[in-house]
């Protein structure tokens, strides 16, 4: 399909559904389990992160080969991203959701908080990943210069 043929688009797609695990996985334990918000985030982001490294190497990017080079700049970006980036935000909008309006209940606010969040994140990690898995993300096939022209896909 042409429109997957750009490595933006095939992160967009793998972001929304990336996006969707983690929002279920994080609202299931803050929500649900009543975990506090930041250690939700945490279990949530890696498991999401693990999923996504495969992924994002063999789908979005097409990296060829990706050695623990590639896994620790992977894991480095999603964990700065993740962790660090996206606990202040969600930390920041639960305050100021607070302050704007106090009776907002948290399954509401919590939830709301992790979706800004992952916005805030989405960026972050695009932009890491591509130095991550040396790509030119706005071209075509989303390879780096050195790859070949063989495709060796594997399973995420």
């Amino acid at each position: 399909m042409a429109l997957l043929d750009n490595s933006a688009h095939r992160y967009l797609v793998v972001g929304l559904a990336n996006t969707a695990l983690d929002l279920l996985l994080f609202s299931l334990m803050a929500v649900v389990l009543d975990v506090p918000a930041v250690p939700a985030n945490v279990i949530s982001t890696v498991a999401v992160m693990t999923v996504s490294f495969f992924v994002n190497r063999a789908w979005v990017f097409r990296a060829e080969s990706a050695g623990i080079k590639a896994a620790v700049g992977f894991v480095s970006v999603t964990l700065f991203s993740g962790l660090v980036l996206q606990s202040l935000v969600i930390l920041g909008v639960i305050a100021a959701a607070h302050g704007v309006v106090p009776d907002l209940p948290d399954e509401v606010v919590k939830p709301g908080a992790k979706v800004v969040a992952m916005g805030v994140g989405m960026v972050s990690n695009f932009l890491g990943y591509r130095w991550v898995f040396g790509s030119s993300a706005g071209s075509g096939d989303g390879r780096s210069s050195t790859a070949s022209s063989s495709s060796t896909i594997a399973n995420p």
